[in-house]
């Protein structure tokens, strides 16, 4: 990687770090939105070893991929993984219920975290984010087999103890109303636009404001501007929150409550396209279009 652009490499790091550290600090977390972006930021940048935690897990498939020691340290498995998304094309999502049941229960892989696909051209790592904690515990492949572990002498029977039978009675718990989370990305923006296009509004109309009736209690509802990587930094950034602001305030027009509603501008370092060998002019506007956006995440209890 060249000087110039291992240094631009370091700054989207600082900045996506320091909204972490930000976070954190205010005693939130991350949100699933955020930590899609975090992911997807921590390998298109090749800076950010922190995305992993200290006692990061890897799935033996991949693992064994990596040529890595069991037990290795986070920063060993960054530096592989790095190594093995670099010149790729790479986008984050959430992980399908057919990926993780594909993938199977692991020792390390918790159930209660939310888990996300990191594309990376033609494979699937899965990788499983931590909000409270802000970064990755576990990190595996999808659609690999486990090695088989090396098949031993069976150890001979020992005699198994008489049963002892007790009657155990337990009350029912009551059931707690489920907490959920919904995730949208908007219709992309005009270049250099703000403004909500017909486009958009129909959007919103159709799958964002109907489901805000849908909750009985809103956590948080949170709004994040992008924009392609024409233009200078503090140029898109405004953008970025201008796009966010436009939405926040169609949607407290139709319903969603200002108190709950979170802004975040992220400007070009959150990109949903690359565009390699991109060209100029009017084939470059066209083809990162999709990073022209914004996205909306609302946890809280649905109503029965």
């Amino acid at each position: 990687m060249d000087p110039a652009r291992r240094l631009i490499n370091w700054a989207v790091a600082a900045m996506l770090f320091m909204s972490i550290g930000l976070a954190c600090a205010q005693g939130r977390g991350a949100t699933a939105a955020q930590a899609r972006s975090y992911i997807l930021t921590a390998f298109m940048t090749q800076s950010a070893p922190a995305i992993l935690s200290d006692r990061v897990r890897v799935g033996a498939e991949l693992e064994q991929k990596l040529g890595l020691a069991p037990g290795a340290d986070s920063a060993k498995v960054y530096e592989a993984l790095v190594k093995l998304t670099d010149n790729k094309s790479l986008d984050v999502r959430r992980a399908t219920p057919e990926e993780l049941a594909g993938y199977g229960a692991r020792p390390d892989l918790r159930t209660d975290l939310p888990v996300y696909t990191l594309l990376v051209d033609d494979q699937k790592l899965l990788l499983q984010y931590d909000l409270e904690a802000n970064n990755v515990p576990f990190v595996g492949q999808l659609g690999v087999a486990p090695p088989r572990p090396a098949t031993a002498a069976a150890p001979a029977p020992t005699p198994a103890p008489a049963p002892v039978i007790r009657e155990v009675r337990h009350e029912p718990e009551p059931k707690r109303p489920a907490i959920v989370t919904l995730v949208w990305n908007t219709e992309q923006f005009d270049y250099k636009k703000a403004n909500l296009t017909p486009a958009i509004r129909a959007k919103l109309d159709s799958d964002v404001v109907p489901k805000l009736k849908d909750f009985s209690d809103v956590r948080y509802l949170n709004i994040s501007g992008h924009t392609d990587n024409i233009g200078s930094a503090a140029y898109n950034q405004q953008l970025s929150e201008r796009r966010a602001n436009a939405v926040r305030s169609y949607l407290v027009s139709h319903g969603a409550e200002a108190s709950k509603i979170e802004i975040y501008g992220f400007g070009k370092t959150v990109p949903a396209k690359s565009c390699p060998g991109e060209g100029k002019g009017r084939e470059r506007k066209e083809c990162l279009a999709p990073n022209r956006r914004v996205q909306i995440e609302i946890q809280g209890t649905l109503k029965n």
